[in-house]
């Protein structure tokens, strides 16, 4: 399967398609790319949120590889091109964050000859509690990480929500919709949207799912909304990360919409040595947002890198 192309977002130069088998027989798609700045300085994990899938990370993938890193990213199980566990493809489900999370730690140890070390983490919402899942379980080892707008917490997930879904899901309804959900994928009204203000980004991103219909994703199963809570109360664990020693960057949007900002700053607050940024005035996808709030991340990530994969002039 070639890469999904539409005008203006190039596919980055060297990138190839990988894919591997996971639990339950789901095919699992991944891409790797090459630095384009010589020898590489090591190598940025790429994890992408809820919805997403490789083709959004080629502009992303492109400023890294020029600052001299190989990239690897992932569309997770349940989206993108990857298999998925239920018969309806619109349908957003996991059952169980230790999936993806299994996905992840065997493409790393698969394609770890393309990957030189240092392992620098990029995760975004969704991938970034997979990611930090990864991480406390010691499934994966990075050398340094950078979250934007990570989902270490979800608004209006209390306790009677948490017991709704897990109930649902104990007696075989886990693959429904959520409750309250989209149930169909429609081309997202530039105005309305709650992840950025950059309208081109945004619609590249609306043209790829036209182009590519199974890149399309509504709304999570009771299934989805189970498995995330169990993560993220997995988070709240005494010294839940006291073993992760390394640099991290914890990037929060100022217009957050979807992730629950509070929470996510406790979490950070737990990481042993992680850098808090808020960009005020950016959405929630932070990376997809106008080049003046991308600067300003982008910024403290190469102070990020700096420290753990020296750039030599």
């Amino acid at each position: 399967m070639a890469f999904v192309r539409v005008p203006g977002n190039d596919v980055p130069d060297g990138a190839e398609e990988h894919w591997l088998e996971g639990r339950g027989g789901v095919k699992v798609r991944v891409m790797t790319a090459p630095s384009t700045a010589g020898p590489p300085r090591g190598s940025v994990i790429v994890a992408p949120g809820r919805t997403e899938f490789i083709e959004k990370y080629f502009e992303v993938t492109r400023e890294l590889q020029r600052r001299g890193f190989a990239v690897f990213c992932i569309d997770w199980r349940g989206q993108g091109l990857s298999g998925r566990e239920v018969e309806n493809a619109l349908k957003g489900h996991l059952a169980s964050f230790d999936d993806p999370v299994n996905d992840l730690s065997t493409a790393l140890k698969l394609l770890a000859a393309k990957l030189p070390r240092p392992h620098i983490g990029l995760a975004h919402s969704m991938g970034g509690a997979i990611l930090l899942r990864a991480l406390q379980t010691r499934r994966i080892e990075l050398d340094a990480a950078a979250f934007t707008a990570p989902m270490w917490g979800l608004p209006n997930l209390g306790p009677m929500a948490k017991s709704y879904v897990r109930f649902m899901a104990s007696l075989g309804a886990g693959g429904n919709f959520a409750p309250s959900v989209e149930r169909r994928w429609k081309r997202e009204n530039f105005k309305r949207n709650p992840v950025t203000h950059d309208k081109e980004r945004h619609a590249r991103c609306q043209g790829l799912v036209a182009e590519e219909p199974r890149l399309a994703l509504a709304g999570p199963t009771v299934g989805w909304v189970a498995a995330a809570s169990d993560a993220l109360e997995g988070f709240a664990q005494p010294s839940a990360f006291a073993h992760l020693r390394f640099p991290m960057l914890v990037a929060t949007a100022g217009q957050e919409q979807l992730v629950d900002n509070e929470a996510l700053r406790s979490v950070a607050a737990q990481l042993p040595n992680a850098t808090q940024i808020n960009i005020a005035g950016a959405k929630h996808e932070i990376l997809m947002e106008r080049d003046e709030f991308r600067a300003q991340f982008w910024a403290a990530f190469d102070e990020l890198t700096q420290t753990v994969a020296p750039q030599t002039v």
